[in-house]
């Protein structure tokens, strides 16, 4: 996602490093990567955090469903 990667290139390094290895980890829900970009007042929603990870060639193991696991 072209909001995503804009994010990568406005952070500082350090911030961009941290938020690709977690983009990149398959394990950490994109709702969790939202929660803590909303927290620092980034708005990047979970839409653009998962067409990202698809473009990426991320395959998550863990899925939200309605209704439970």
């Amino acid at each position: 996602s072209l909001k995503v990667d804009n994010l990568l290139a406005s952070l500082n390094k350090k911030d961009a490093e941290s938020l690709k290895k977690a983009l990149l980890d398959p394990d950490v829900p994109t709702r969790a990567i939202e929660r803590v970009l909303h927290k620092n007042k980034i708005d990047c929603g979970c839409w653009a955090i998962n067409q990202w990870r698809k473009a990426n060639g991320i395959i998550l193991r863990t899925t939200n469903t309605i209704g439970g696991k």
